[in-house]
């Protein structure tokens, strides 16, 4: 699940997009899962979020280049203060997941 997640995050800050990484990565979800035995949702359900969550780090991405061109501030300036909560969350989502979904189908 962490590999994943972690690559799925690199991803979306790679490119700027939420979906584009979750969409390019989620069909390896299920074949691993069947492999691993674990519950596909345990997987999907921390990618779905990682690359959203991605997303507001990034400093290409469409929403952080408009706020900091309204701010008149660098996209990296705008990134530096969201990575915090973002981590945060992206940990809070981690741990969410595995103490709510199911491991084992």
């Amino acid at each position: 699940m962490l590999l994943l997640t972690g690559l799925t995050v690199a991803a979306a800050i790679a490119t700027g997009s939420g979906n584009a990484p979750f969409y390019a990565f989620v069909e390896l979800a299920p074949a691993l899962a069947g492999k691993m035995g674990v519950n596909p949702a345990f997987l999907i359900i921390p990618m779905l979020q990682a690359s959203n969550l991605g997303r507001t780090i990034s400093p290409v991405s469409g929403v952080i280049v408009a706020t900091s061109g309204m701010a008149n501030i660098s996209p990296f300036e705008v990134v530096k203060r969201t990575s915090v909560p973002v981590l945060c969350g992206l940990v809070t989502v981690i741990l969410g997941t595995v103490f709510l979904v199911p491991m084992y189908a």
